[in-house]
């Protein structure tokens, strides 16, 4: 299974690692209820999950008040017709009205996989918890922190494609991208190493659009502020990336020769390593510390599973949505 968080940190769930997430995947659906989860391959149902407020929706139900800090007893009806099957799932959790919905043709309700779908979906519907109020701003926080997280793994199926291919302009671009991210990642984990707190500045993890990020230059002076890195690190990165910025608006408008970029490129690689062993060194700091994003359930001696392979897998899919990069799970 793989955790998965509702926009706004409303509620979390524990989802099949072979399901993905289908709101983001269609350009004219929303992020907001419901939200729709499918197997990513040999598809016969859709899963759905709703979350609404009582008041805002004048919604009255007899149901049972339950409380957000156990598992949901759901009320299970069904709904078919000559065209589809559906299952329903209703609870009321605190304010809210809880709903969850799988549907199917009809004409496949006899078979072994729908079964098998349902029985996943009753799993799922028991890891299902509503997030207390107080804990759904850190909720989201950390589901934006999954998405950095996934989206770094992501960058090096492209990192592969552009070293495979010679493609200097592009290796320019995703190695400066992985260099940012390592240097917000380290910055991170020394804020919390320095003020033993779990707190994530997400400010560094994630730009909405249409809102002002913070730009490498300054994520490189913030990290020499910090002593994440030194004063030649410092001027190294600074200088390639004045260099980057002519490969990428400068190419046609300057004497900047393919053959430069290749150059770039070849640095960009030994400073990217650089600051990724930089990162590793903060994180083995954090460990069993009691605080912080590895401070607490982490060891250094810790190895991945073949699960959590899986589940990083899917979330790296997730992020591409190509066919091309899409690996089977």
């Amino acid at each position: 299974m793989k955790h998965w968080t509702e926009p706004n940190g409303i509620f979390i769930v524990n989802i099949p690692i072979e399901w993905q997430y289908k709101n983001v995947v269609f350009e004219n659906i929303e992020e907001k209820s419901p939200f729709s989860f499918q197997p990513y391959e040999n598809s016969l149902g859709c899963f759905q999950l709703s979350c609404y407020p009582l008041e805002e929706k004048g919604i009255n139900t007899n149901l049972p008040l339950q409380e957000n800090n156990s598992k949901i007893d759901w009320l299970v009806s069904r709904m078919d017709d000559e065209e589809f099957d559906v299952w329903l799932f209703h609870a009321q959790v605190d304010d809210l009205l809880c709903m969850a919905k799988y549907i199917y043709d009809s004409e496949n309700r006899n078979k072994k996989e729908i079964s098998e779908q349902i029985n996943k979906v009753k799993i799922a519907l028991d890891s299902f918890r509503v997030i207390p109020k107080s804990d759904r701003l850190l909720a989201s926080h950390l589901n934006k922190y999954d998405n950095f997280q996934s989206s770094l793994a992501a960058s090096y199926d492209l990192l592969e494609n552009a070293y495979s291919t010679n493609s200097h302009i592009e290796l320019v671009v995703i190695l400066a991208n992985q260099i940012d991210a390592f240097l917000r990642l380290s910055i991170i984990l020394q804020q919390q190493l320095e003020n033993k707190t779990n707190d994530i500045k997400i400010k560094y993890l994630f730009q909405g659009d249409n809102k002002n990020g913070i730009f490498e230059r300054t994520i490189y002076s913030k990290a020499k502020e910090l002593g994440i890195i030194d004063e030649e690190l410092f001027k190294e990165l600074n200088s390639l990336y004045s260099l980057r910025n002519r490969v990428i608006h400068r190419y046609i408008i300057s004497f900047i020769k393919t053959r430069d970029i290749a150059k770039i490129a070849y640095d960009y690689t030994f400073l990217n390593e650089k600051t990724r062993l930089i990162l590793g060194t903060i994180e083995e700091k954090q460990f069993e510390t009691g605080f912080g994003i590895y401070g607490k359930g982490y060891k250094k001696d810790d190895v991945f599973t073949e699960h959590e392979y899986r589940r990083a897998i899917s979330w790296i899919n997730d992020k591409h949505l190509l066919e091309k990069l899409k690996r089977k799970i």
